[in-house]
């Protein structure tokens, strides 16, 4: 039900989003023909921000909940050491606060409780997380258990794996944050580019020139259509922001998925200064 709700929350966004760019083209175009970048960023960021909140609000939950589960590991251990059953650890940390993965602990803590085995609960958990080092852990503290071994030196080894990943992914995003600020000046150093040859190139390019024909006569005039130059420069800006923004997220926190913000925030920025600068441009000269 949650689901289905997300996804009609999504579809009006985008309905809206797709209504204001068609205003745009066919009426506040013609009419205010200044104001249409403004629009067509307007128009792109109802139909793609508010479903793309959804879909990183998603992975932010993700990305919590394996951070949560490296305490959770930690404090279990810690009470079975002290001499508590695993029915009573559960039970005992079910009071701490696991912020997004609470509702999962409470779940495997119940479960436990009625019976049903400590390690199909874990199992029913990392297929309702689907995370690929929840599921490797889980995966191993299963097998333990299959095998006979101790299960507290089994869930302390997994803690220390994980809190050791955890720390790399951190020192990682901190070494690469200067190469995120380089990635986003190397960008507007091309819109820069873009920008000086829209307002100086491509005006030459537009100047009226002759042509001589067979028998030495001049052909009419000819121009070159500086919209084909315009309309291929917004086209460079989407691509160059779309894939510099993967690599920026894929460096700065090893996912895809984390360079779409990135992404749109390229895409949008310099799509606005392109365009506006272009206008002011066109309307002084």
């Amino acid at each position: 039900m949650e689901i289905g709700k997300t996804f009609v929350f999504e579809l009006l966004f985008m309905c809206a989003g797709t209504a204001i760019l068609l205003l745009n083209f066919f009426v506040i175009g013609n009419i205010f023909p200044f104001i249409t970048p403004l629009f067509n960023v307007l128009g792109a960021l109802v139909a793609i921000v508010p479903p793309f909140l959804i879909f990183y609000g998603r992975y932010r939950v993700g990305k919590e909940i394996e951070e949560q589960f490296i305490i959770f590991i930690t404090d279990l251990t810690e009470a079975i050491d002290s001499g508590m059953t695993l029915p009573i650890a559960l039970k005992y940390i079910g009071k701490k606060d696991y912020r997004s993965m609470s509702p999962f602990v409470h779940e495997i803590a119940s479960k436990v409780e009625w019976g049903i085995p400590f390690e199909k609960s874990l199992k029913i958990f990392s297929e309702k997380v689907k995370s690929t080092p929840i599921r490797r852990s889980v995966s191993t503290i299963i097998e333990t258990y299959k095998v006979g071994g101790r299960i507290s030196d089994t869930l302390r080894a997994i803690g220390q794996s994980l809190i050791e990943i955890n720390k790399i992914r951190q020192e990682r995003s901190a070494s690469v944050q200067s190469q995120l600020v380089t990635s986003y000046l190397i960008f507007f150093v091309f819109i820069f580019i873009l920008v000086v040859l829209k307002t100086f190139l491509i005006p030459s390019f537009g100047t009226m020139q002759t042509t001589p024909s067979l028998f030495g006569e001049e052909q009419a005039p000819t121009s070159t259509p500086a919209e084909m130059y315009n309309q291929a420069f917004v086209n460079f800006i989407i691509v160059q922001g779309f894939f510099a923004g993967l690599a920026t997220g894929k460096m700065a926190e090893g996912s895809i998925v984390a360079g779409l913000k990135h992404s749109i925030v390229l895409i949008v920025v310099g799509y606005t200064i392109f365009s506006l600068l272009g206008q002011i441009q066109i309307s002084i000269f």
